[in-house]
């Protein structure tokens, strides 16, 4: 695999003839913008497999699995432009194994109105399906959401699909009072436990990833202790739990003194603890770096001092932001984005590209009526450092935050190197 930067005067299709790929596997692995136009910094990841083969009269992407003796979800993985489709062009590559250096598990959130054709094609990459919506009240009600069809499909693809119970609005906001509430008040405890256990069996679920990061300092250790109750419960009804643990919420600090059992108390109780640094409904300039490779990395040091690696997914943020400078905390307007609109911005912009090497992340500056900003998102470079973190560390996997809109880097870099795991 080989990461190239765009230099000025590149096309796709002198970069193929470069690197002596086929012009549409760097297409269709890549964000690319309109026209297949490049952006001069732009990184692109090139795949290099161990076989492929070229699509004759009368292939099918079954008969191509059968000759090979892999899976179609395998193909899928390779060739996920093929997925729904129902033919194959004379002389189409399709990819059919990597070289690969294990397996891990591959967890992806998704909200139930994600476009279905984006979740087939990131189905085949995927060990869980997270499905934020299932949000709480005071009183430990829980609202349901409207999510039997992608459950349906999940399960389709081998996929373990999840409810994230959170106090969570579907703008990313949430509330401490209620999570207060309900670990002080019995009766909203009993009646939220009993709800995850009747969501759980009527909706199809495998299991359960808590993700209530919005708890008072006083709260964490009654928070965790509901944790192992429950946990007691879906263990005899074989239902996973997962715990996602976020840094601000347990007091992480990358040079304090983190002297709490929070984490490895978590660590005893969860089937897998996701560790994730993401900000969604704000973007406090000030915290970015909680998102970088840089925190990622002391945050990844620290757990697996309290937490079993064999438990850890580690989180990939796919939001991007873009700051007005200069940035003023709780009065500068700042966009989220994702990393295929940012790079169409820089396009449409004429602007180039830059990395910042010491957090792995590319960033770029425009002005716009006469106001500066800052453009900061991820891509293939980022992915990679973040798998880096789960060898060096024998982690379990990743977790993708999200997978709403379709990444080709994201999931070419991970199926070009690891296996995904199937429950």
């Amino acid at each position: 695999m080989t990461v190239y930067t765009v230099q000025p005067g590149d096309t796709i299709d002198t970069i193929a003839e470069k690197f002596n790929v086929p012009y549409t596997r760097i297409h269709q692995q890549n964000i690319t913008q309109p026209d297949d136009n490049l952006v001069v910094g732009q990184n692109l990841v090139i795949t290099d497999p161990e076989i492929v083969y070229y699509a004759q009269s009368g292939d099918t992407l079954q008969s191509i699995a059968e000759a090979y003796g892999v899976s179609m979800i395998q193909l899928l993985q390779n060739n996920p432009y093929l997925t729904d489709r129902f033919y194959l062009n004379i002389g189409e590559e399709v990819i059919i194994s990597y070289l690969k250096e294990g397996e891990i598990e591959v967890n992806g959130y998704a909200f139930p109105y994600i476009d279905i054709d984006i979740l087939k094609r990131t189905l085949p990459f995927l060990t869980y399906l997270t499905i934020p919506g299932y949000q709480i009240t005071a009183t430990g009600d829980i609202m349901v959401p409207e999510d039997e069809e992608i459950i349906e499909i999940a399960r389709e693809y081998g996929v373990a699909p999840l409810m994230m119970c959170s106090t969570l609005s579907t703008q990313g906001t949430g509330d401490y009072a209620i999570t207060h509430n309900i670990l002080n008040d019995i009766n909203a405890r009993e009646n939220y436990i009993n709800n995850i256990i009747q969501v759980l069996r009527q909706s199809n679920l495998s299991g359960v990833n808590f993700g209530c990061q919005f708890i008072l300092e006083e709260d964490l250790q009654d928070y965790i202790n509901l944790m192992a109750e429950i946990k007691v419960l879906l263990q005899r009804e074989g239902y996973i739990v997962i715990i996602t643990i976020v840094p601000s919420t347990y007091g992480f600090m990358p040079k304090g003194n983190n002297d709490t059992t929070y984490f490895y108390q978590i660590g005893q109780i969860a089937d897998r603890v996701i560790l994730i640094s993401y900000q969604w409904s704000y973007a406090y300039i000030s915290l970015v770096e909680q998102t970088t490779i840089k925190f990622l990395e002391k945050y990844v040091q620290y757990a697996v001092t309290q937490i079993p690696p064999e438990k850890i997914l580690v989180g990939i943020t796919r939001v991007a932001y873009d700051w007005e400078l200069p940035y003023i905390e709780d009065e500068s307007n700042v966009n989220s984005l994702t990393n295929t609109s940012s790079l169409n911005l820089a396009y449409d912009l004429g602007v180039n590209i830059m990395f910042d090497e010491e957090t792995q992340t590319p960033y770029f500056y425009y002005i716009m009526n006469g106001i500066e900003h800052l453009v900061w998102f991820k891509d293939v470079k980022t992915i990679i450092s973040i798998l880096d973190l789960v060898k060096r560390y024998h982690l379990k996997g990743i977790s993708v935050w999200s997978i709403m809109d379709y990444g080709p880097q994201t999931w070419a870099v991970i199926n070009a190197t690891y296996h995904a795991a199937k429950l």
